[in-house]
Order: C-alpha cells, then structure tokens, then sequence
C-alpha cells in the first residue's frame, strides 16, 4: 500500500522539502502548482452502498448496472456518479486510485503522479516535475539539463553523441570502452 501511494502521490510533486536542489523560482512555482492542485482537482472518493435514487445507474467505468446497496465508490467533484470499487482507477495507468484519492480533470479520473503530468514534464532522472523553461527531450523523455549525463562517468551529454544504455544515455566514450562489441576484422570497437 505504502509503495502504491509512494507511485501515485510522489510527496516531490506538492512539496518542496524533497525537491533540494531547486532555485527559488521554481520553488515558488511548485508552490503555487501544488496549491492550485489541491484546490481544483483533489478529492477523495467515498465508498458506500449505491443509494436508492442511483438504483440501476451505470459505473461511470465500465458501464455495467450498479443496484441498490451494492458496494460503489462516488466522487464529490465529479457529480452523482457511481463507479464499481474495481472501476475506481486512474484514467492514464489504469491502477486503483489507493485510499481512493483522486484528482480529476476534464471528467476523468487520475492518480497524482498522472494528473502532474498533464501539465509539467517529468525529469527521467530525478522524478521531479520540471518547471524550468528549458529541458532536454530525448528518446521519448524529458530530463532537467543539468541531469541530462552519462551512466558511467556522469559527464553532460547537451548536445553531444549518446548510446541508450538500459533506458539510461551513455557517452560514446564510455560505450565504446565499456559496451561496444569489437570488429571481428580489425579489432575497432563497433560504435
């Protein structure tokens, strides 16, 4: 339980004591973020018998009939809808909203750590969500610049050549002497 609210709540997504390494700014606007969040989107379901007047209703998920006094979980910001336990997850990773905290947007229903996402990239390296202004993309994922560095020898990789290493970015001298199959021919590393 503890590691799936670790997953859907990162506590580094609504509070800055986790995030050390932020400057000022960003620290403000994690901040603001996190209070804005809170306010707009946070719930938590309740889960309860389907009351009388909800008799017959459709789960807001999978649509099948929801009866009276059968087990449902309802979510105050999204109106007098009825979701089946099982039905109550996160609308990106399909998993069970844990202690059925939610944040939604748009009607749909979302884990923390999925609802961050809609609006800030997340850093590939440190998990934290990136307010900077500029941040590398690369292979599909966002780092911060600063941790954007070989798996090997930690150097910065902005701008230069790089090998996918395990998801992780490689320089090509640390490939070429740690990874890299030599030519059966001449004996080169094959870069």
């Amino acid at each position: 339980r503890a590691r799936a609210l670790l997953q859907q709540l990162p506590p580094q997504d609504c509070d800055e004591r986790y995030c050390p390494e932020l400057a000022e700014e960003e620290r403000r606007q994690l901040r603001a973020f996190s209070a804005r969040r809170r306010q707009e989107a946070l719930g938590q379901g309740l889960a309860c018998p389907v009351p009388g007047p909800c008799h017959g209703c459709p789960c807001r998920k999978c649509g099948r009939r929801l009866n009276k006094g059968d087990p449902g979980v309802s979510a105050s910001r999204l109106g007098d809808q009825f979701w089946h336990p099982s039905c109550f997850s996160c609308h990106f990773c399909q998993q069970q909203l844990v202690d059925l905290i939610y944040f939604q947007q748009d009607g749909r229903i979302y884990c923390g750590r999925h609802h961050a996402e809609l609006f800030r990239p997340r850093c590939a390296s440190c998990d934290q969500l990136i307010f900077m202004e500029e941040c590398i993309e690369a292979e599909g994922r966002r780092w911060h610049l600063e941790h954007f560095c070989c798996l090997e020898c930690d150097e910065p990789l902005r701008g230069q050549r790089y090998v996918m290493r395990s998801g992780r970015p490689c320089c090509r001298g640390c490939f070429e002497s740690l990874f890299a199959e030599p030519c059966q021919a001449c004996g080169d590393p094959i870069g």
